[in-house]
């Protein structure tokens, strides 16, 4: 199988392309970098620019038809912090999908913080003890706390080289109060958070991303040491602060194509270095990316081809388009993963099938907008043909029948898909049952229900929860559909309000 990564970030785009071989086995077929400057003046302006909505898209079309000689199978594209703050984001999506088929993913914070230390752990050999993950992006700097390759802490600050830049460092060279301001401003974000949270210390850093990787090149071409320390760092930061951009070239080791953000860059690490009390970072070529690529080596391990549970919004967006409230539908989501987790004894089914419910309990009341009538086989046929990017087509048969069938108070088991997949079939009547239940507690969209706990004895699941209409309806609606449950987990049913 062979697969292309595209990373949309806020200075550079990053497209890799690699074949998938049995067990770990990759290999890296193409490799490409084009600095798009996609940040350009969002972060003061709120708004991308058309240059450089242009220069991405060119980009895209150039990464495409590259895919296309490569016969890549399938093509990943993520984005982080440019995107997520930009207010006319989905212009520049829309775009590139009309353009070049492409759908751009725009992730969260946490989402980018989790995906760079997987990257990161997956191919370093990490220090015993507490170890600190630092990636200082053009728009965002996450941070993570491992020890063991556990993660700890994990963050997403809205620091960044090119957001700090635009806001702080307008002139070259600075004055000193727009040092001073930047200063403050990174500590009441970093600093606060640590000390709210009680991080640990760690002993040492790993640090991603290209600033770091050229502020420690500066630092080698300049002492000849190899790993980055922090009293070599401020160094640098009291001789940059007082030069002009023309100056600043004339550095041995400088990239021209970071010049104007390598001062911002350098005061973000130095103030991640001294909140960390850290006296060193070792640099790491492995990130964002990686960390992509190690989530599709895992689900080519298990024969799987997407994880949904980094595109739930996208399938609330698609919900809230057929009528769907946001509100409701991650309380929904909610009560499905407390019901799940509390029941995992029980169903003994791996997380992944998980998110198979998740997607059911968000989408299956789409066909509503249709009719009300037989909106069951409504909600199947949307979900069935909605083509998600990130869901192959197994996976949209999986959740569309979980969808059909999910207010029945029986079911023929001939009407059960997979009957050749044995695995498949009995993980789909163990979330049909879970759905049925969801979708009774579920009883007014107005009032959301919580699953306050959740316990399984030898003849008898208990539910308490709370919330939803004032007249019990819930329980009842319970009681008409608890035989389907009772043939599927071989236990008894009962729900009550506390």
């Amino acid at each position: 199988m062979r697969i292309a990564i595209i990373d949309l970030g806020t200075n550079s785009v990053r497209f890799d392309v690699h074949q998938l071989g049995p067990g770990r086995l990759v290999r890296t077929l193409h490799r490409d970098k084009i600095m798009v400057r996609l940040g350009q003046g969002v972060f003061t302006h709120g708004q991308l620019d058309p240059d450089a909505i242009e220069r991405t898209v060119h980009a895209f079309h150039s990464f495409k038809k590259i895919a296309e000689e490569l016969r890549v199978n399938r093509i990943l594209a993520l984005a982080t912090s440019a995107l997520r703050e930009a207010g006319d984001s989905a212009k520049l999506v829309a775009k590139v999908r009309a353009s070049t088929k492409i759908d751009v993913r725009v992730i969260t914070g946490p989402e980018e913080a989790n995906l760079i230390a997987l990257g990161i752990l997956s191919n370093e050999k990490i220090p015993k003890g507490k170890t600190a993950l630092i990636d200082i992006g053009g728009g965002s700097t996450e941070i993570t706390i491992t020890q063991d390759k556990k993660v700890l802490h994990s963050e997403s600050f809205p620091l960044g080289t090119a957001r700090l830049q635009q806001v702080f460092l307008k002139k070259s060279p600075p004055s000193h109060d727009s040092i001073d301001q930047l200063r403050a401003y990174i500590r009441k974000f970093i600093v606060v958070k640590m000390y709210e949270e009680k991080w640990p210390r760690v002993a040492g850093a790993i640090g991603s991303s290209g600033t770091i990787r050229a502020l420690t090149k500066i630092v080698r071409k300049n002492s000849g040491k190899k790993v980055l320390k922090l009293k070599d760092l401020s160094l640098l930061v009291k001789r940059m602060k007082r030069m002009n951009t023309t100056q600043l070239l004339g550095i041995q080791g400088m990239e021209s194509k970071r010049v104007d953000m390598i001062l911002a860059g350098a005061v973000l690490l130095e103030e991640c270095m001294l909140a960390l009390r850290i006296e060193q970072v070792a640099e790491t070529e492995f990130s964002l990316r990686d960390g992509i690529l190690e989530e599709q080596i895992e689900l080519a391990k298990k024969h799987l081809t997407s994880r949904i549970g980094l595109h739930l919004d996208d399938l609330i967006a698609k919900a809230e388009t057929f009528g769907g409230n946001r509100k409701h539908l991650f309380a929904v989501v909610s009560m499905t993963e407390a019901l799940f987790r509390s029941l995992g004894k029980l169903h003994k089914l791996d997380r992944d099938w998980r998110l198979y419910l998740d997607a059911a309990a968000i989408l299956r009341n789409v066909g509503e907008a249709v009719s009300t009538i037989g909106n069951q086989q409504h909600s199947y046929y949307i979900v069935k043909n909605a083509k998600f990017p990130f869901i192959e087509d197994w996976e949209s048969e999986f959740v569309a029948s979980l969808c059909l069938h999910h207010e029945r108070h029986k079911i023929n088991l001939d009407d059960v898909p997979f009957e050749n997949m044995k695995s498949r079939r009995q993980a789909f009547l163990k979330c049909l049952a879970m759905l049925w239940v969801i979708d009774a507690l579920d009883a007014d969209p107005k009032s959301p229900t919580i699953i306050k706990r959740a316990s399984v004895s030898k003849s008898m699941v208990h539910i308490a929860f709370s919330g939803g209409t004032s007249t019990d309806l819930e329980v009842f609606r319970v009681e008409q559909r608890k035989a389907f449950f009772k043939s599927v987990f071989k236990r008894s049913l009962e729900v009550v309000r506390v």
